[in-house]
């Protein structure tokens, strides 16, 4: 009887919990359609700009190039009439919209469209301004290109529970007298259609100021839509035999402060005045060429 008496009164008090719970509602605010523009320049080339719309939380968002049936949500992403202008204090380039001519011979590329430059060549040291109107609407930004690092040496090294595969590492050298940042991107010849960047490829020097370090190369992922399956690709990691061309990217604190944010972060620092989201990015950039994956 005494276990009966227990068991109706746990009974009771979980009736009571759930009889006093409600349904919990977040918030998320009132959604604002801001323009989201992301912009390149580098040394020894021409700046290049995509532009799209930031999309409310919960809105589906479908990015695949591949599907026919999803152009018009594309061309619905990506803002088409924008005005864009660089300029370096002295001169001024005006970007021209274009469709990345590798969608045209059916490579997966992203972004499928951009405004592109054809008169400013990037130049170390040298601070370039962006100006982005949209309906009316300015957005301004600048950034400057870093002195760019080159690589100690690179070495393959293979995989302890694997014969087919490995990781790439490189031996890097910082520079003591002022902070550096710094980010990588891997581009696999006869694989990749472009640099992607690799997995935990940002970092800042405040650890190994004026340090020689060694860096593990990770290989980024692709979206599932535009990774090509005939590889057998392990994610992160390079099969025996791949040859790789690493781009290794220095940048200025605010460029960092953007992609350093955007990783898990739900205050992300745009260097983009005006109301936009987004970066406009320099790279002091050094490409290590090609390197083959080999014990």
């Amino acid at each position: 009887m005494q276990n009966l008496s227990k068991y109706i009164l746990s009974l009771m008090i979980i009736l009571f919990f759930f009889s006093c719970s409600s349904e919990i509602e977040i918030d998320t605010g009132e959604f604002i359609s801001k323009p989201v523009i992301e912009g390149y320049i580098e040394n020894d080339e021409y700046a290049w700009v995509v532009i799209t719309r930031n999309q409310a939380f919960f809105e589906e968002l479908n990015l695949d190039i591949t599907d026919p049936n999803n152009i018009q949500n594309l061309l619905d992403i990506f803002v088409l009439d924008a005005t864009v202008v660089v300029d370096d204090g002295n001169n001024y380039d005006t970007l021209k919209f274009m469709i990345e001519p590798g969608i045209l011979q059916g490579k997966l590329i992203w972004p499928p469209v951009k405004y592109q430059g054809n008169k400013i060549i990037g130049e170390v040291g040298h601070s370039y301004n962006l100006t982005v109107t949209i309906d009316e609407n300015e957005y301004f930004a600048t950034t400057t290109i870093t002195k760019p690092l080159t690589p100690d040496s690179l070495w393959f090294k293979m995989d302890i529970e694997s014969d087919t595969t490995g990781i790439v590492h490189a031996l890097i050298t910082d520079d003591p007298t002022e902070s550096n940042y710094y980010r990588y991107f891997i581009k696999r010849l006869g694989k990749d259609d472009y640099y992607v960047p690799g997995f935990m490829s940002i970092w800042d020097d405040s650890f190994f100021n004026g340090l020689q370090f060694e860096v593990v190369v990770y290989r980024g992922s692709l979206p599932s839509y535009l990774r090509d399956t005939t590889y057998n690709d392990v994610w992160s990691k390079y099969l025996v035999g791949d040859t790789v061309d690493i781009k290794v990217a220095t940048m200025d604190r605010n460029s960092y402060n953007f992609w350093r944010t955007l990783d898990g972060s739900n205050q992300v620092k745009t260097n983009i005045s005006g109301g936009a989201l987004g970066v406009w990015c320099g790279y002091g950039v050094h490409y290590t060429g090609q390197f083959i994956c080999e014990p």
